[in-house]
C-alpha cells in the first residue's frame, strides 16, 4: 500500500470538515455602545467594544486603549457587508438566541412594547426556521418596569467548512477592491478628491 496517498486524503478531509464558531453581540441603544466577540471551537479569538458617535463607529480593543474610527463608506464597512453576504450562503446555522432588556419608565407601556418586540422577533424566527429547520432558536426577554433601558444581545452559532471560509474571504476581497475602485473613479469624475 502506498502511504503517500494518505497525505492528500487528510488534507481533503481537513478542508471539508465543518468549523464551528460562535458570535456574541450586545448593544445598548440609549448609550449607543456595544461589544462583540468571536469564538472558534469555544476559544475566544476577538473581543471588540464599539461606540457610535454621529455617523462614525469607534472601535476599542479590550487590551489596548487606542480607538479606531470607521466611516460609513470606508473599505472595512464595504468588506464586512460583502463578506457577510457571501458567507451567509455557505454557513449552516446551529443556534440563534435573542436577549433583550427593555423599559420606558411606565410599567404598562414597557410591557406592551416588550410584547410587540417579542411578537416581531418570534415572527422573524419562525420565517428563519422555515429555511433553517435544524437550528435552535429562542427569545429571552426582561421587562424593566420602573427604569429606562433598551439593551439587546444576540448569541449565535454556526459551522462552515475551511474551504468555504477561505473561498468566501478571497471572493469578498476581490469584490471589495472592485467596489472601492468604482467609488474612487466616481469621486474623481465629480472632482470630490
Amino acid at each position: 500500500m502506498n502511504y503517500y496517498l494518505f497525505i492528500p486524503f487528510v488534507v481533503i478531509v481537513l478542508f471539508m470538515l465543518p468549523i464551528k464558531f460562535k458570535v456574541h453581540f450586545a448593544f445598548n441603544v440609549l448609550e449607543r455602545d456595544g461589544a462583540f466577540s468571536f469564538f472558534l471551537f469555544n476559544f475566544k479569538l476577538m473581543h471588540q467594544r464599539f461606540f457610535i458617535k454621529g455617523k462614525k463607529i469607534l472601535l476599542q480593543n479590550e487590551k489596548k486603549a487606542d480607538v479606531i474610527e470607521i466611516g460609513p463608506n470606508s473599505k472595512e464597512v464595504v468588506f464586512l457587508e460583502v463578506f457577510s453576504n457571501v458567507l451567509r450562503r455557505k454557513t449552516r446555522l446551529k443556534t440563534l438566541f435573542l436577549f433583550y432588556n427593555i423599559g420606558i419608565g411606565d410599567a404598562f407601556f414597557s410591557s406592551m412594547l416588550g410584547g410587540i418586540i417579542n411578537l416581531a422577533s418570534l415572527i422573524f424566527f419562525t420565517n428563519l426556521k422555515n429555511t433553517r429547520p435544524t437550528a435552535s432558536m429562542g427569545v429571552y426577554d426582561t421587562i424593566s418596569y420602573n427604569r429606562q433601558v433598551l439593551e439587546f444581545a444576540v448569541n449565535g452559532g454556526a459551522s462552515i467548512s475551511l474551504f468555504d471560509g477561505v473561498y468566501s474571504f478571497v471572493i469578498s476581497l476581490m469584490i471589495t477592491n472592485r467596489i472601492v475602485k468604482q467609488k474612487l473613479k466616481a469621486k474623481l469624475k465629480k472632482g470630490e478628491v
